[in-house]
């Protein structure tokens, strides 16, 4: 109960968490409006003000300190070669200025008050308010100054102003100026107003639309009809396999209903990185329409890969409130994972290239700039990210893919928040972005962290099970746990931050009895050290015949395979025991949709070596109800190892069917066991079928019931107990 209570608090933080970052989006910053550009925040306000404005900028003004140019981007069109002060003291200028906003403003309707906001804000800084600087005289002051001079010399006689050229005297600004210039900002705005709003539809539907495919299930369809489309979403979309990797270790074939959302990714990334597509001639910052689909693109695609943050730093958390929302396993969010990396790889790089042709004839200036580095630390990072996680790294390598993918994601994200200042320090709202997946990143760790300390310091006590070490049993004194956890050997390695989760069987000496509630959280994951290494391949657990009935111990029996658990093998050597510390984190509970077998009648349960781990609470869990227990192993010894926990199964009236591989009676048909209980069999009611074993069994036991639900008479509940990473 309690390590339950801890597992609902860490999820309802990771909510709150995430409303309080989503929040950040209206919070007030440096510029006008709170928020970011697209949600609240004004890049151009109003637009007239920032087109005279931007019409007269760069014409040196006849005031001191001139000329004391320095770098500033142009990307969002502030800054001048001229110093801030001349734009507030400057006759010259401020009646100009004052003549513009006359004869522009009105055109968009524009009132009084909104211009002399602009006016005592706008004028030093350019498109970013800064009220603390003010000209030495209000717009209307100005304004008659102007009409005055107008006045003196006629207005035929008043110059008209040529960018770039020394202004000092007042001026007027030619028609065919100032069209194009509002066509620009009016055209610009648009545009980081809709990459904002892309952005923000990016980050929200990618989170949320999991939420909206796991309300099907409660859609009041009959429970048969809702069976059968789900075992038509379970079949891989190509193939047979699923859990097993593809041809040439390439990747994990999705299923069909993980391939739903993977599709909506795909198609809203790239629909989202084009459209709405606007032109708008004549135009003084993209005259062609190259030009303007190139500033589109180069712009927006860096806003999606960050608004890509919020979806891929929750789904890759062990503590991701959706898996209990959703009821999607924690397999499922770590392969949509991958999908939305690969989708920010996609769109770093597009934003990177365009800018690098684009920039490219000024790429020795633009390249020395603090934004243009970090830009490309930023992308590098992002870019390798996907050669350094690929299946054979994941499965050759884990230990350094780990660290490797920590240490350059943080680099990343690093250097996007950097990118960003250096371009516009706060100004614009980009950096919510990093805010929000920083803040998710951070308290996951932080959860991880509270959940150690409520177990605290323990000594784990390893033992091999057989002669040749094939399997350890590792036993914690005092520690109950449901579900799986991550254990901590800091004395094992260097490498004292490493950990693997592993499958709890049962935290009680003897045979004891679980609470239903309790038992049916009792399912975990594997060490992860395979593409889609399942549980039943990597982790299980026994109790002690010897010890004392009743007393609190966690017991876990694992394969070494690479790493940690073959350093731990071979630190055990001939010994008989070897003991030695250990940190304990969790529980956690990777596959919520366990959950859902109350309401089958009759289950279903395979397992394969020592996927017995997490079957066995899961069977402990539905007293009363029939059920069928057919489990292959390799070694008799393994078969020893839990005799204690499949005497009490029998005991309890499950059907238990044992087979050693090798044996005269080979290999279960694994097949031919789930046809009988889903066509042959009389039962009536929902059918729970739970497999936990090596990937080909695991993908026979799915492809069997993707085949024969659409077409059975009592529907399947097929639940996978896997972990892929």
């Amino acid at each position: 109960m309690i390590a339950s209570l801890r597992h609902y608090l860490g999820s309802f933080s990771t909510f709150v968490v995430l409303l309080l970052t989503f929040s950040q989006l209206f919070t007030p910053s440096l510029a006008d409006g709170y928020g970011m550009l697209g949600a609240g925040k004004l890049l151009y306000k109003p637009i007239c003000g920032h087109t005279c404005r931007r019409l007269i900028y760069n014409n040196p003004l006849l005031c001191d300190g001139n000329n004391a140019n320095t770098h500033v981007h142009r990307r969002h069109l502030h800054g001048t070669a001229n110093p801030p002060e001349c734009f507030l003291k400057d006759a010259a200028f401020l009646r100009t200025m004052a003549l513009c906003l006359a004869k522009a403003c009105p055109r968009d309707n524009i009132p009084n008050s909104v211009i002399e906001e602009y006016w005592e804000g706008h004028l030093a800084t350019g498109s970013v308010g800064d009220w603390s600087l003010h000209p030495i005289m209000s717009y209307q002051e100005a304004l008659m100054h102007a009409q005055q001079d107008v006045a003196k010399v006629g207005e035929s006689n008043v110059p008209y102003l040529i960018e770039g050229e020394p202004l000092n005297v007042t001026s007027f600004v030619r028609d065919e100026d100032l069209v194009q210039y509002h066509n620009a900002q009016t055209w610009f705005e648009r545009l980081e107003r809709d990459h904002g709003r892309n952005g923000i539809a990016i980050a929200v539907s990618g989170v949320f639309i999991p939420v909206l495919f796991s309300l099907f299930r409660f859609l009041p369809i009959h429970p048969l009809w809702y069976s059968r489309l789900a075992a038509i979403l379970e079949k891989p979309l190509v193939g047979h396999r699923h859990r097993s990797p593809m041809v040439a270790n390439i990747g994990i074939m999705p299923t069909r209903g993980q391939t739903l959302y993977i599709v909506y990714l795909v198609l809203t990334q790239i629909f989202l990185a084009v459209f709405p597509l606007v032109f708008l001639f004549p135009n003084s910052i993209a005259p062609t329409r190259q030009k303007h689909f190139f500033v589109l693109i180069g712009n927006r695609t860096g806003v999606l890969a960050m608004a890509d943050f919020v979806a891929l730093f929750l789904f890759s958390s062990r503590n991701n409130i959706l898996l209990w929302i959703t009821n999607w396993s924690h397999s499922t969010f770590l392969l949509l994972h991958r999908w939305i990396g690969y989708c920010l790889i996609f769109q770093v790089s597009i934003h990177s290239a365009i800018y690098l042709a684009a920039d490219y004839a000024k790429h020795a200036t633009e390249s020395q700039q603090p934004y243009w580095i970090w830009g490309i630390v930023g992308t590098l990072a992002f870019v390798i990210l996907w050669p350094a996680s690929i299946l054979p790294v994941r499965q050759k390598v884990y230990e350094i893919f780990l660290l490797s993918h920590q240490i350059l994601t943080a680099l990343g994200l690093v250097a996007t928040f950097f990118h960003i200042y250096k371009l516009f320090t706060y100004n614009w709202g980009y950096e919510i972005w990093v805010y929000i997946s920083g803040a998710i990143w951070f308290l996951d760790r932080f959860l991880r962290l509270l959940r150690m300390v409520a177990t605290g310091y323990r000594t784990a006590v390893v033992t091999a099970v057989d002669p040749d070490s094939e399997y350890l049993k590792v036993e914690i004194d005092g520690v109950v746990a449901h579900g799986h956890v991550y254990l901590y050997f800091p004395t094992l390695s260097w490498r004292v931050w490493e950990n693997h989760p592993y499958s709890v069987l049962s935290t009680f000496t003897g045979a004891t009895h679980r609470s239903k509630a309790a038992a049916i959280e009792g399912h975990g994951d594997p060490e992860k050290t395979s593409s889609s290494g399942s549980a039943s391949e990597l982790s299980s657990g026994g109790s002690s015949p010897s010890s004392v009935p009743g007393r609190p111990k966690l017991t876990i029996l694992l394969r070494p395979m690479n790493g940690l658990t073959r350093v731990l093998a071979t630190r055990l050597g001939q010994q008989k025991l070897l003991s030695l510390p250990v940190i304990i984190e969790g529980p956690y509970h990777a596959n919520p949709a366990i959950r859902n077998l109350q309401s089958c009648s009759t289950l279903l349960c395979i397992a394969g070596g020592v996927g017995i781990t997490p079957v066995i609470p899961i069977i402990k869990s539905f007293e009363g109800v029939k059920t069928r227990l057919a489990w292959g192993v390799r070694t008799e010894w393994l078969l020893r190892s839990v005799d204690d926990e499949i005497k009490d199964l029998v005991k309890r009236g499950v059907k238990v069917e044992t087979r050693i591989s090798g044996d005269t009676n080979g290999r279960f048909d694994v097949g031919d066991i789930v046809r009988q209980e889903l066509l042959q069999s009389e039962d009536e009611g929902d059918l729970g079928v739970v497999v936990c074993g090596p990937n080909g069994m695991a993908d026979e036991v799915r492809m069997v019931i993707s085949e024969l639900g659409p077409k059975a008479k009592r529907g399947v509940l097929f639940i996978d107990e896997a972990f892929s990473w």
